[in-house]
C-alpha cells in the first residue's frame, strides 16, 4: 500500500472558487432545454380539469388530424402496447398487517383520475406551438366524483405504521406527574426549483435501446424506476441527466411523463422532448410536508421527559409516489426523539390518499416536520412546567458524556454536544440581553419575540454507490460517480477530496456523474449523505487506483512495491532520488493494453452521521396588519469536519431560506368543494425573497463523526430542518400564545393577535 506523503497545504477545510461557477455564470450550462437533438418532435400533456373522475369518453381525432400533429396517445393507448403502472418502491404496511394499499397509477391515465393536472393524453407535434394548439381539441367526458383535498376526512388509509415501545411509553404516560399536548398542521408546499422538471427522450429501434435526458438526483434510481414500465430491462435504458437546476426532492424519483415520452419516442421513431411550464409544476410537481399531528410528553415532577406519544396523518396525495411512503414514517421517526434524553416513544402514521398532487421525498424528507412537533411541544412544555425554554432544554438534553447514545427510536448518536451547542448559540444571539430590544421595538409599537429551536438529522441514505478513480496519461485523473449535483457544488467538493488525497492541482481533477451507462448501479444524491457516501467511495476508489499504479511503478522502477512511497503526483523509491509521475505510469499501463490506471469501490460500512444545532430567531410584528419581519437569525450547526466551509455556509442559508418560507409564506392551497388548486402560480404562492430574509449568522461547533473517514457529517437539509419550529417560536412569544400554524401569514396572525380564543 503506498503512502500518501503530507501536502504543504491541505486543500480540506479551504474555500477555493467553485470549479463549476464559471461554466454556469457564463451561461454555458446545459439544462435540459438546451438539449436539441436532430429531427426531435414535442410533446405537451393534456391535463385533467377535474380533481376526481371516470373517463367515460376521449376522442383524439380531431387532434391527429391537426396541422403538425404527428401522433396523439391516451392513456388506453400506452396500456394496449405493454406500459406497466409507476411503481412504489416504499411499500409500507399496516401494524396489524394489513398489506400496504395504493391506487394503480399509470403513466397517462386510463380510466380514473385523481386530481387536478393528471395526464389524460399525450401529443406529439412537430413544434410546441402545435403541440398546445392540438390540445385544445381534444373532446374528453368525465364523470365527477365526491372530493377529499384535508387528509382528515379522506377515506382511503395506505397504511397504519407504528414505531416504537407501546407498552413502555403507556407505563412512562400512566406514571407521569404532568402531561403536555400539542396538535399542529406542517403544511403543504411546493418543490419549486428553479429548473422545472423536463425531458428528452430516444430510442433505437436497431439496438431496442431507449435513452432518456432528464434532469435528475441520481440517473441509476431513475433508471430502476421507469425501465420497469416499459417492461425492459435496465441494460435497455440509458438515463442522462446534464445540469440541474436545483431539486430538493422534486427531481430524484421517476416521473409519469418520462414514461409517456419514451413510450412516444419508440412509437414516433424520433426524439421527443417535453419541459414542464411552470403552471405544470405547480399542478403535478411532488409536494412536501403536508401532516396534521398531534403529540403528548409525559414529564416526572421535576419537568424531566419520560416518554414521547404521537400520531400522524400523513398526506400521500391521490397516489403513492415511489418514496412517498418513508418521509412520514422512516424519515418522521428517525428524528423524533431529537436531542433529548427519555426512554420511551411510541409513533403511530396514518397515510392517506386524497385528490391532491402524490406527496413524496422533500428537503429533509419527514425530518424537518417530526422536528417542528416535538419543538412546538417542548417550546409548551416549557411554558406549562415554569421552567422556560432554556431551563426546559438543559434539564433534558443528552449529556455528551453519554455517547454513543442510543435515542428511544433505536438511533445511535455517535458525537454531539448538544449542551455546548445551545450554550454557544445563547451567548451568539446574546439572549441575555433580548429585553432592550423588546423595549425598543414596543416604542415603535411592535411585538417582538424570541425563539429557540434545536435540531438534529440522521444523514446517511444509500449504499449503493460505486465510484471509480481512473488516471487519464495527459494529466487528469477522472472521478466517475453515480451521485449527481443539483447545485451543492460536487465539481469542487469532490475534485478537493481528491486533489488534496493525490496532491494535484483542483484543476487536475475532472468529476463525471450523470450518466447510467458508466457503471451498473449507484446511489441518488439524498439525504445529506453525498460526502460521507460519494466522498468515502471516491477516496477508496482512489486507494485502489493507488495500489494498481504502484505495481506498475515498482516494475518501471525496478523496486519492490512495498519500498516505494507515493507525495504528490510522484512515486518515489524510499532513500533514493529515484521516481516517476503517476501520470507517466498510466501510459505505461496504457501502452501495455491494460485495462488501465484505475480503482473502483462500493460503499461498506456505517454511514450514519448525526448533524445538529440550535437556531435563536427574532421577529417583529406589527399587530395593527399582523406582518412579520424575521430580524434576526443565527445558527450553530455542528457538521463535523469542514470540507469546504463556503459550500456549508451555502447549503444552510438555502435551507434555511426554505424553512422560513414555510413557516411564514408557503402554503398549497385547493379549494376543499372541487380539489382546484387555489395557489397555482406564483401570483398566488408566496415563495420567500429576498427582503423576507434577515442576514444570517451562522457559527461552527463541529465535532468530527468518527463513522467516516472523512469526519464529516450531512450539511444539506439542516437549516430547513432546524428553521420552523424557531420562527415559530418566537412568532409564539411574540404574540403572547401558541395557537398559530405556519404559514404565519398576517391575515392569520392579525386573528391570533385579536381572537385568540378562536385559534
Amino acid at each position: 500500500m503506498p503512502l500518501t506523503g503530507e501536502q504543504p497545504q491541505s486543500l480540506v477545510g479551504c474555500s477555493p472558487p467553485r470549479v463549476e461557477d464559471e461554466r454556469l455564470v457564463t451561461g454555458r450550462g446545459r439544462y435540459v432545454a438546451d438539449i436539441k437533438l436532430e429531427g426531435a418532435l414535442v410533446a405537451t400533456f393534456v391535463r385533467s380539469p377535474v380533481a376526481h373522475g371516470r373517463i367515460v369518453t376521449i376522442d383524439l381525432d380531431a387532434v391527429r388530424e391537426a396541422t403538425g400533429v404527428v401522433a396523439a396517445f391516451s392513456g388506453q393507448d400506452l396500456l394496449d402496447a405493454g406500459v406497466l403502472p409507476l411503481p412504489c418502491i416504499r411499500a409500507t404496511d399496516s401494524a396489524d398487517g394489513t398489506p400496504f394499499h395504493a391506487p394503480v397509477r399509470h403513466a397517462v391515465a386510463v380510466d380514473l383520475v385523481r386530481h387536478v393536472g393528471e395526464a389524460v393524453a399525450i401529443i406529439v407535434a412537430e413544434t410546441e406551438q402545435a403541440a398546445m394548439d392540438a390540445a385544445d381539441l381534444a373532446d374528453i367526458e368525465y364523470d365527477t366524483l365526491p372530493v377529499a383535498i384535508d387528509v382528515r376526512e379522506s377515506e382511503e388509509t395506505a397504511f397504519a405504521w407504528e414505531k416504537g415501545d407501546r407498552a413502555a411509553a403507556e407505563a412512562a404516560f400512566a406514571a407521569a406527574a404532568r402531561v403536555v399536548e400539542i396538535e399542529v398542521v406542517n403544511n403543504r408546499i411546493l418543490i419549486s426549483p428553479i429548473e422545472p422538471r423536463g425531458a428528452v427522450a430516444e430510442y433505437d429501434a436497431a439496438s431496442g435501446l431507449f435513452t432518456l435526458h432528464a434532469p435528475t438526483q441520481g440517473v441509476h434510481l431513475v433508471r430502476r424506476l421507469v425501465a420497469p414500465t416499459l417492461d425492459i430491462e435496465l441494460e435497455k435504458l440509458r438515463v442522462i441527466t446534464n445540469d440541474v437546476g436545483g431539486s430538493f426532492g422534486a427531481k430524484l424519483v421517476s416521473m409519469p411523463e418520462q414514461t409517456a415520452l419514451l413510450f412516444a419516442a419508440r412509437a414516433c421513431g424520433k426524439p421527443v422532448r417535453w419541459v414542464a411550464t411552470r403552471s405544470e409544476n405547480h399542478m403535478t410537481d411532488i409536494a412536501g410536508r403536508d401532516h396534521v399531528s398531534r403529540a403528548w410528553m409525559a414529564l416526572d415532577g421535576e419537568g424531566r421527559i419520560l416518554a414521547i406519544r404521537a400520531e400522524t396523518y400523513a398526506n400521500l396525495g391521490a397516489y403513492a409516489s415511489a418514496l412517498g411512503p418513508s418521509p412520514p414514517t422512516l424519515g418522521f421517526a428517525a428524528t423524533l426523539c431529537g436531542p433529548y434524553d427519555f426512554p420511551a416513544l411510541h409513533l403511530t402514521v396514518f397515510g392517506r390518499y386524497t385528490n391532491t398532487a402524490p406527496s413524496d421525498a422533500y428537503r429533509g424528507s419527514g425530518k424537518p416536520e417530526s422536528v417542528y412537533l416535538l419543538e412546538r411541544l417542548v417550546e409548551r412544555a416549557a411554558r406549562e412546567t415554569g421552567l422556560g425554554p432554556i431551563e426546559f432544554r438543559r434539564r433534558n438534553l443528552i449529556a455528551a458524556a453519554t455517547m454513543p447514545y442510543r435515542a428511544a427510536n433505536g438511533y445511535i448518536y455517535d458525537s454531539a454536544d448538544f449542551h455546548s451547542v445551545l450554550d454557544r448559540a445563547l451567548a451568539e444571539a446574546d439572549w441575555n440581553g433580548f429585553a432592550k430590544r423588546r423595549m425598543a421595538s414596543e416604542a415603535k409599537g411592535l411585538r417582538r419575540g424570541r425563539g429557540i429551536g434545536l435540531y438534529l438529522h440522521t444523514t446517511g441514505v444509500t449504499s449503493q454507490e460505486i465510484s471509480r478513480v481512473r488516471v487519464d496519461p495527459h494529466g487528469i485523473v477522472v472521478v466517475e460517480t453515480g451521485l449527481q449535483s443539483s447545485g451543492q457544488g460536487h465539481e469542487t467538493s469532490f475534485a478537493q477530496l481528491v486533489a488534496d488525497k493525490l496532491g494535484l492541482g483542483l484543476d487536475q481533477v475532472h468529476i463525471v456523474q450523470g450518466d447510467s451507462s458508466l457503471a451498473d448501479s449507484g446511489g441518488p444524491t439524498a439525504g445529506s449523505s453525498s460526502l460521507q457516501v460519494g466522498g468515502v467511495t471516491i477516496l477508496h476508489a482512489a486507494d485502489r487506483m493507488l495500489d494498481a499504479a504502484c505495481n506498475e511503478a515498482a516494475d518501471m522502477l525496478e523496486a519492490a512495491a512495498e519500498d516505494l512511497v507515493y507525495h504528490r503526483g510522484r512515486f518515489v523509491v524510499a532513500g533514493t532520488d529515484r521516481s516517476i509521475l503517476l501520470f507517466a505510469v498510466a501510459a505505461e499501463m496504457e501502452a501495455k493494453g491494460e485495462v488501465g490506471c484505475a480503482g473502483e469501490a462500493a460503499l461498506e460500512g456505517n454511514i450514519l452521521t448525526i448533524p445538529n444545532g440550535a437556531y435563536v430567531c427574532e421577529v417583529e410584528v406589527d399587530p395593527d396588519t399582523g406582518s412579520v419581519t424575521v430580524e434576526r437569525f443565527l445558527g450553530v450547526d455542528d457538521v463535523g469536519r469542514r470540507l469546504n466551509p463556503q459550500l456549508v455556509e451555502g447549503q444552510v442559508h438555502g435551507g434555511i431560506a426554505q424553512g422560513i418560507g414555510q413557516a411564514l409564506h408557503e402554503r398549497v392551497v385547493y379549494d376543499p368543494d372541487s380539489g382546484q388548486m387555489l395557489s397555482g402560480s406564483l401570483m398566488d404562492y408566496g415563495l420567500p425573497r429576498a427582503d423576507d430574509l434577515p442576514m444570517f449568522e451562522l457559527h461552527a461547533a463541529d465535532i468530527p463523526t468518527g463513522n467516516n473517514i472523512l469526519g464529516m457529517k450531512g450539511a444539506g437539509e439542516i437549516g430547513c430542518i432546524g428553521a420552523p419550529a424557531a420562527v415559530i417560536n418566537a412568532l409564539a412569544d411574540a404574540i403572547g400564545h401558541d395557537r398559530i400554524d405556519m404559514p404565519a401569514t398576517p391575515e392569520r396572525v392579525w386573528r391570533a393577535l385579536n381572537f385568540p380564543m378562536e385559534c
